[in-house]
């Protein structure tokens, strides 16, 4: 297995190598890891922003002035109730602590970005494009909710659009990157009461490293 692991490597580098001097591609791979500034708007909610992590895996094949990106990303996402959500949704109440005005959930997404890289300066690119992303658990923190209840969809689309600064040149083996995104949500998150529209927003900070 590690004599495999090593070949693609070898492969991967030797291949990056050829399209950068024949085609003019820059090919890589990299690893990114930062903060996920995020909240849900809509009834029910605080509208105040929290901090979680996230890291993942990306890919970029960039030319001249334009390029495309693809990621596969983890992270989680921290939002708060407001004392309106018992209100609303009290059917769903676990009775013992039904008491209780406001709760903490936390959920664990996987999101794949597909964007569009388009060069602003020599190391300044715009990114923008579709985020995909599926909701794979969810922490009631302070029990709140009745068992197996699921409040939000288990799927969702958003927009992203931001800056991604490559720092150095292109001729180091490995290269350190930056990048700040807006995340907007484009369909209902609602999952329990389809009259009531949640959408998630979030703000990405990154520091990531590539080949």
């Amino acid at each position: 297995m590690r004599n495999v692991t090593l070949l693609a490597f070898l492969l991967f580098i030797t291949t990056s190598l050829h399209a950068k001097q024949k085609f003019g591609l820059d090919l890589g791979v990299g690893v990114k890891g930062g903060l996920n500034v995020n909240r849900m708007t809509g009834k029910g909610w605080t509208q105040a922003y929290h901090t979680d992590p996230l890291v993942g895996f990306f890919a970029h094949l960039n030319k001249r002035h334009f390029g495309i990106q693809v990621e596969a990303l983890w992270n989680t996402n921290t939002v708060v109730s407001d004392s309106s959500f018992r209100r609303l949704y009290q059917q769903y109440y676990n009775n013992v602590i039904d008491s209780l005005e406001e709760g903490r959930f936390r959920f664990s997404m996987i999101s794949i970005p597909i964007l569009l890289n388009i060069k602003l300066t020599q190391k300044v690119w715009l990114q923008l494009g579709p985020q995909f992303m599926g909701n794979v658990s969810m922490t009631d923190k302070n029990h709140l909710l009745k068992s197996g209840v699921r409040i939000i969809e288990s799927k969702n689309m958003t927009m992203v659009g931001g800056l991604w600064y490559q720092f150095g040149g292109e001729a180091p083996l490995i290269r350190v990157n930056a990048g700040l995104r807006f995340v907007s949500g484009i369909n209902n998150m609602n999952h329990i009461y389809e009259s009531s529209v949640w959408k998630s927003q979030m703000i990405q900070l990154h520091l990531g490293l590539s080949y």
